[in-house]
């Protein structure tokens, strides 16, 4: 039988206390995922899918992790959007292809500075290629922070709700 063989090995190889927290991190990021998703829907947010990767992105082991991944995310989409709103507005005449490298350079340049930022480099991308037609790079940038923004907020409470209930108990 198999399930006894499974069983035997966790046992051998991970304490209990390290069971808890690896099963506690799954069942965290299924649900910040699920949840970011359905509110996404909710709420009519055009592509609910940026919500569950961002509660998924901001999801570390330890909650201090992902306080620090939850603020690097938010700085980085707001470096991303800001960077797509200002290349569009100074270059339309540019198309898709001129904006993309040159917010794609202005994000990548800043990232050299400081890893933590690099999602400002999809960002910028996500914002100027997902303008849907007759639409506009404002409209796609305040849609793209909303879903980031929505799912980081669920990642991180997911996380810290799961921390309290589970490893620190008042005493």
């Amino acid at each position: 039988m198999r399930p006894p063989a499974l069983r035997s090995w966790v046992t051998a190889h991970l304490s209990w206390a390290e069971t808890i927290r690896a099963a506690a991190f799954v069942i965290r990021c299924t649900g910040a995922a699920v949840l970011a998703l359905v509110l996404a829907k909710w709420l009519h947010l055009d592509h609910p899918v940026w919500a569950s990767v961002s509660a998924l992105v901001v999801s570390q082991e330890k909650l201090g992790d992902t306080h620090r991944s939850l603020n690097w995310r938010v700085l980085a989409t707001l470096i991303g959007v800001g960077v797509a709103l200002a290349v569009a507005l100074a270059m339309p005449w540019a198309g898709p292809e001129g904006m993309l490298a040159v917010a794609v350079g202005v994000t990548a340049a800043i990232a050299r500075f400081r890893s933590d930022l690099r999602a400002g480099m999809w960002t910028s991308v996500i914002v100027l290629l997902t303008v849907p037609p007759g639409g506009t790079v404002p409209a796609s940038a305040m849609a793209r922070a909303q879903e980031v923004l929505l799912g980081v907020a669920i990642g991180a409470a997911l996380h810290w709700l799961a921390d309290r209930l589970l490893f620190r108990r008042a005493a």
